[in-house]
């Protein structure tokens, strides 16, 4: 019989917060890719909470933000780059597509370069991608595929737009496991 002792509150708070803010960029980061189609936005339902308590505010009872309040800021931006998200684990061997997007709720149409960053313990691989992006609109920027690494480890996809005085990044993590 094994038996696990509950976490503590400091770690099932950072935990919880944790998952909540990946929920929330995934969430918001699909839905601004569909730009319109066919949804035109979103909400939050619970902004800050009214008391002590875990719930889904991104502000806690004394306005301090929750992790969830920088994804949600994060995600907002007026232009953010953003790729198909990877499973949380991975099997070395497994061949994976990600296509990567640029999203902007500007105004004035764009003109850049996407750069993704693969890396992983013993390895690194990159792509460049040089476009442009209308305004108001959602832009396929290219597609990351690779064939996952052999060694157990992280593996973290890291993507930078710079198109004239706009710069955005993201970051995608997973582990290898077999």
């Amino acid at each position: 019989m094994t038996s696990s002792a509950p976490c503590s509150i400091g770690a099932c708070r950072r935990a919880t917060q944790l998952h909540q803010a990946l929920v929330l960029k995934h969430q918001i980061e699909q839905l601004r890719r569909l730009k319109y189609r066919p949804t035109g936005g979103f909400t939050v339902s619970s902004l800050a909470d009214a008391h002590p308590a875990v719930t889904w505010a991104v502000l806690g009872h004394d306005r301090q933000p929750k992790l969830a309040h920088a994804a949600l800021v994060e995600a907002c931006r007026p232009v953010i780059v953003v790729a198909d998200w990877p499973p949380p684990v991975l099997a070395p061997g497994a061949a994976i597509a990600l296509d990567v997007h640029v999203v902007s709720d500007r105004h004035q149409p764009l003109s850049g370069e996407v750069t993704a960053r693969l890396s992983w313990d013993g390895g690194h691989h990159s792509w460049r991608w040089h476009g442009d992006i209308a305004a108001d609109a959602c832009a396929r920027a290219g597609t990351v595929s690779f064939v996952v690494p052999d060694g157990p480890g992280t593996l973290t996809l890291d993507l930078d737009l710079v198109a004239g005085d706009v710069a955005a990044t993201n970051r995608y993590v997973s582990l290898i496991r077999a």
